[in-house]
Formats: C-alpha cells, structure tokens, sequence
C-alpha cells in the first residue's frame, strides 16, 4: 500500500490535537472503565494487555507499565473517570519522567479525574510529564487542593479543564493546584478554571518558580469567595514569567488576580483581560508582580463595563 507521504512526517502528526503514535519512541498504553465500549473492546481491567481493545483500568497500573524518559503515552478512553478516593494525600500519585498523559472525548465525555476525598490530592512527583485533554474535577465540597506538584519540571498541561463534578455549587475545590518551591518551566495552554463555589480560593498557588508560562487560558470565579483572594498567588519570587491572551475574572468585590510578593520577580504579563464585580474600584489594582512588565492588559471593574487599559501609573498595575 502506498501513500502521498512515504517518507513520514518530521514534525509529527496531530488529529484532533492528539499526537499520532509514530512521533513518539515510546509505547502506548490504553486505560478505559467507561461503561460505553469501542465496538470489539472488552471491558477495562488491569488483566488486560493495555490494548486500545483491551485496556487497563486504572491509571496507576498503566504508569507501573510505563518506563521513565521513553516517551510512553497513557490514552485515556472518552468517558473515562479516574475517581481518586484514598483517604489521605497522595491518593493519585504521578510519577514516571517523561509520560504523557493524553484524554479522549470532549463535553461530558472528556476523560476525567476526580477528587473524592477533601483530604485527598493528585501528586505529581516526575519531572517532564505532559497533560493533555484532561478533566481533574472536585467530586466533593471543600476539597483542599486538587494538584500537588513537586519540585519536578518541564510540566505542561494543554486543553485541561479544572472543574468541579456534575453537582454545580456544591462540589469545589478549595486550591485548585498547589506548586512546591522548585517547580520550574511549567506551562498551560489553552486550559480552562472554573470555580463556582464561595469557597474557591486561588486556583494557582505558589513559591518560587523559574519559568512559569500562561498562554490563552481562562480563570474564570463566577461565585464571590468568602474571602477576597487572588486567581494566581505566589509568595516567593518567579522569574521567567510570561502570562499571555488569556481571561481572569474574579466575582468578589476588592478581588484580586495575580500577586507576587516579591520584589525580584522577572517577566511578562501582556495582551490580557482582567474583569470582576468591583464596585468598589479596588481591584483595579489586582495586580502586583513587582519587577516583571505588564503590556496591553485591559481591566473592567463592573459587570458589563467597558475595558480599561492598565499599567503605567500604577493605578491598575503595581509592578
């Protein structure tokens, strides 16, 4: 059988933002428990050789297959739900260099984990590891933080939702990602936040980070939190910032978006709209990443309210 293309592809390949198994050295394991099959699959089990026909079941056993730095690739099937219910941390543990974890599905078929403990967290602990098409969703009230990542790099997550389970308004993380000290060059793209609960807090928490990237993702606080908070927080300094066409809006009065308290911070915040329910005009001033740049950031502190361009002055940007 010939084709138009016999010498391959040097880039790679994506279908529908999945990459193609060719562009990849290593192997690729499925895991599915959904109760809809592809035709000629059984049903997910540990037992199961990891075929796209006869996959795993759980996430956990398909990483004890996988080996570090080889470019092995976990499918999830459409539908899938890892529920992570051990009563205590680390009740998912992430943590083989190198693999990428990639979701099938889209809507309410996206492939999921989910939170079902408030004591429980997914840990990520190796360094490399890609997320991609993913839904990590809080399956109870008052989870106290989703992801737990280490002091691992070269992260990223592409086209992830973080969310709460099905029940809106009653199921919610607290934090949404915990970053320790250390955890450098790690990147979202295209990744969506949602918190609808008034005990949301941040949804990004942090130290000290060298190299933390944001590329057209939204934040988005629809409920007033209890406390004023901010979207992001870091409380050590983070160089190599970049934050870039992407949305935050924060329901609570005086809210705020992104807070660094440093004064050694580097980087860029640029082409961003900030909005919120500030009849207060206080979170004009809802950033403050002392010693990075802000360009071309637009805020609107009413509902329904035009943008306004900040920065400059220090009015709407303290940096």
């Amino acid at each position: 059988m010939s084709s138009n293309y016999p010498n391959g592809f040097a880039s790679g390949v994506t279908i529908r933002g999945i990459p193609l198994r060719q562009t990849h050295p290593g192997e690729v394991f499925w895991v599915n428990n959904a109760s809809v099959l592809p035709k000629g699959a059984i049903t997910g089990s540990n037992g199961n050789d990891g075929s796209f026909l006869a996959p795993f079941s759980t996430i956990t056993y398909a990483l004890t297959q996988c080996t570090a730095n080889r470019g092995d690739i976990i499918m999830l099937g459409a539908g899938h739900n890892e529920l992570v219910s051990t009563a205590a941390a680390a009740g998912l543990t992430l943590n083989v260099a190198g693999t990428a974890i990639v979701g099938t599905g889209v809507g309410s078929m996206r492939s999921a984990i989910s939170s079902m403990l408030a004591d429980t967290t997914i840990d990520i602990t190796a360094a490399n590891m890609s997320f991609s098409n993913i839904s990590f969703e809080a399956g109870l009230a008052a989870v106290a933080t989703g992801l737990n990542i280490g002091a691992v790099d070269g992260l990223s997550f592409d086209n992830c939702y973080f969310t709460e389970g099905a029940v809106a308004g009653t199921l919610n993380y607290i934090d949404v990602i915990n970053l320790e000290t250390g955890c450098d060059d790690i990147s979202f793209n295209k990744c969506k936040f949602f918190g609808r609960d008034a005990e949301n807090d941040q949804f990004i928490v942090g130290v000290a980070h060298d190299g933390f990237y944001i590329d057209d993702c939204l934040f988005l606080q629809v409920v007033a939190q209890t406390t004023a908070v901010p979207i992001i927080e870091f409380t050590g300094a983070v160089t190599s910032l970049e934050i870039k066409d992407s949305e935050f809006y924060n329901n609570k009065d005086a809210g705020f978006f992104i807070i660094g308290s440093e004064a050694t911070n580097s980087g860029v915040i640029r082409d961003c709209m900030f909005g919120g329910a500030d009849t207060a005009g206080s979170n004009t001033a809802g950033i403050d990443m002392t010693g990075a740049h802000c360009f071309e950031c637009y805020f609107s502190g009413d509902v329904g309210g035009w943008g306004i361009a900040g920065g400059g002055d220090g009015v709407y940007v303290n940096a």
